[in-house]
């Protein structure tokens, strides 16, 4: 009989994360339907629910980005809350960085896509994006931030490879950077 591989530590938070979201949940029965709409009763509050934002229409998005002033962080739909607290806790060390200084949002876009593959490639967890905080056009308004959240919350990253992203700790470069958490 053939050995079963040791498990990895991706299967574990993978486990942890479908465990934290099945918490509370009970078999339906009748057999399986489709529930659609918020359950009566929800936990969720009002402010919790304002603050989350669907990047992409359709029946399941896919990533959760939470918006809170100029803090703008995310998860992949499969990715569970805690996984994203540990990131914003700076649980997981930058393994690579990357910095956009002096790029336009184009430029920004396609590097960071390479960044992201290439990092995942190599077998980095996290990765460091550092964008500034500064005002990068003529009207005043930041350039990198926004264009390096729009597209971690795209479909585009989560098919290469992004799990979560959230502002750097303060130590990291703070709001001025961004860590992303990558699958294995």
């Amino acid at each position: 009989m053939p050995k079963s591989p040791p498990p990895r530590d991706d299967d574990d938070d993978d486990a942890r994360a479908f465990a934290e979201a099945m918490r509370g949940a009970r078999r339906i029965e009748g057999g399986p339907r489709r529930v659609t709409g918020s359950p009566a009763g929800s936990s969720r509050s009002a402010s919790s629910k304002a603050r989350a934002v669907s990047v992409q229409r359709g029946s399941r998005p896919p990533f959760e980005v939470e918006r809170v002033g100029d803090v703008v962080a995310g998860r992949a739909a499969d990715v569970s809350a805690e996984v994203l607290r540990g990131l914003r806790r700076g649980d997981h060390r930058p393994e690579a960085r990357l910095d956009l200084h002096g790029q336009t949002r184009d430029e920004a876009v396609r590097a960071v896509e390479r960044f992201v593959l290439r990092s995942r490639a190599d077998g980095c967890r996290a990765v460091l994006v550092i964008h500034g905080r500064g005002q990068n056009s003529e009207a005043g308004e930041p350039v990198l931030r926004p264009a390096l959240h729009e597209w971690l919350a795209s479909a585009v990253s989560a098919r290469a490879g992004v799990m979560a992203f959230a502002p750097a700790p303060p130590r990291a470069g703070g709001t001025g950077a961004t860590v992303v958490l990558l699958r294995r």
